[in-house]
């Protein structure tokens, strides 16, 4: 069993997440807490696979929790369900160390998906965000085909998981000696797969992100070169008219 900790400041919310935990036979839901330091006490008590994480609530936010969960308890991985899309956010968690960034929108199959995904241990962006991110790439004049082979790839590695999720879930249930090694066959060779298509996927983002800083390199420099002509501009004419 996979055992998943809510983490939600809003009673709303806790059920909506709980009733989806509990119809996965393969989940167990350890508890349900209303602050990052009320998740660290139940952490400590439950240990648990998963933790489900909200960003602002009271006492402690999601991402000071998610900071100290990183750095000590190395076998619980945090996926971050928020209602805020912002860049800074989702930059945020990377550093802090969760292992995804979901809308509390996303629906239950996707959501079961994302907590089989980081149970694995492979990272989980949401489909809403990763359009938003391509787009910001798109709109800093990045190389086409970057973007393309970042989409690809991505597509590929959701395909995999899905399937990774599928055998996963089976996996839990009963069955005979040889059903279960041939599944473990199958998930270790998906695995694999997937752990190439990760390492591309951050091979990709990180050349997209140098071509980011080269494009805002350039119109530095051509704001600068503005600036440069207005105040020569200006020095000549103050010049020409001390000279008249």
């Amino acid at each position: 069993m996979i055992k998943v900790l809510i983490v939600d400041d809003q009673k709303t919310v806790q059920e909506i997440l709980t009733s989806y935990i509990k119809s996965e036979q393969s989940l167990e839901l350890v508890g349900c807490a209303n602050n990052g330091q009320e998740a660290i006490d139940l952490i400590k008590i439950h240990q648990p696979d998963i933790v489900l994480m909200d960003i602002e609530m009271p006492i402690m936010d999601g991402l000071t929790a998610t900071k100290i969960i990183s750095e000590q308890y190395i076998n619980t991985n945090v996926l971050i369900i928020s209602v805020h899309n912002e860049d800074t956010y989702l930059n945020t968690a990377l550093q802090v160390g969760a292992k995804g960034y979901l809308k509390k929108n996303t629906p239950e199959k996707e959501l079961i998906n994302a907590i089989y995904s980081a149970y694995k241990g492979y990272f989980q962006l949401g489909p809403g965000l990763l359009e938003q991110y391509l787009h910001k790439v798109t709109q800093s004049q990045s190389s086409t085909q970057e973007i393309e082979q970042l989409k690809s790839v991505i597509l590929q590695q959701s395909k995999l998981l899905d399937n990774l999720n599928n055998e996963s879930g089976d996996r839990f249930k009963a069955g005979n000696s040889s059903a279960r090694n041939a599944r473990a066959t199958r998930n270790n060779s998906l695995e694999n797969q997937c752990s190439v298509l990760e390492k591309q996927i951050y091979s990709v983002a990180s050349r997209m992100d140098k071509l980011n800083h080269k494009v805002s390199f350039l119109q530095q420099l051509c704001g600068l070169a503005i600036l440069c002509s207005a105040l020569l501009g200006i020095a000549l004419l103050f010049l020409f008219s001390m000279s008249s």
